[in-house]
């Protein structure tokens, strides 16, 4: 029979030196699992450069880039319930439970002292059928977003009955730039792009790095 062993009852002075000699992934993968235990790993300040994320049909990813130009990828799947981690070699799986996989994206930005989305980038989808209701709550959450970068999207993608426009509105007041493909030819319905307060707006005609 396995005894559960109490890691963050310890003592503080205790419980320091052991979470510095955990690997990198172990340290994240511990950080999710609870305030508590981020409050602990966060003091180990691994903090990161910046933070991408791309948002697909069935999955949201996540690039933590780090100052010794490592990179964490985070893949969390909402149709399967499921979290990949990977960092240079190492990498870990796990299933949530009933808890959304987006809920560690958060998490993630707090214990890396991201405080903002360097590039939240829409692929290219279907238009009519983009999937992003399960991706809603975690949009609603984010704090500040550097650059909105939206690809290969047809004007309709912007029009009024458009469900990318209806997903846009959430993130776009937390925008700083914004970066639509130039499909996108109906100046009418880009008003809102337009009217936004951005520092920048910016029409692309090739794919845009997610790097």
């Amino acid at each position: 029979m396995t005894t559960a062993f109490p890691l963050l009852r310890l003592p503080y002075l205790v419980l320091m030196p052991i979470l510095e000699q955990m690997e990198f992934m172990e340290r994240i993968a511990l950080s999710v699992l609870s305030k508590r235990a981020r409050t602990f790993v966060k003091l180990l300040k691994m903090k990161c450069n910046y933070i991408n994320l791309k948002l697909k049909d069935d999955r949201v990813e996540m690039k933590v880039l780090f100052d010794n130009s490592e990179e964490l990828n985070v893949d969390m799947y909402t149709n399967r319930f499921k979290v990949d981690l990977r960092y240079g070699k190492d990498y870990i799986s796990w299933w949530p439970g009933p808890l959304p996989p987006t809920d560690n994206v958060l998490p993630i930005m707090d214990v890396t002292h991201c405080k903002s989305i360097k590039k939240l980038i829409f692929p290219k989808v279907s238009e009519y059928n983009p999937n992003y209701n399960a991706l809603i709550p975690l949009l609603k959450k984010l704090p500040k977003i550097d650059e909105l970068i939206v690809e290969h999207t047809t004007s309709w993608g912007f029009s009024p009955d458009s469900p990318l426009l209806k997903v846009l509105r959430i993130v776009l007041p937390v925008s700083s730039a914004v970066t639509i493909s130039d499909h996108v030819r109906k100046p009418k319905y880009l008003r809102e792009i337009f009217k936004g307060n951005f520092d920048a707006v910016s029409v692309y005609r090739h794919k845009v790095s997610s790097q």
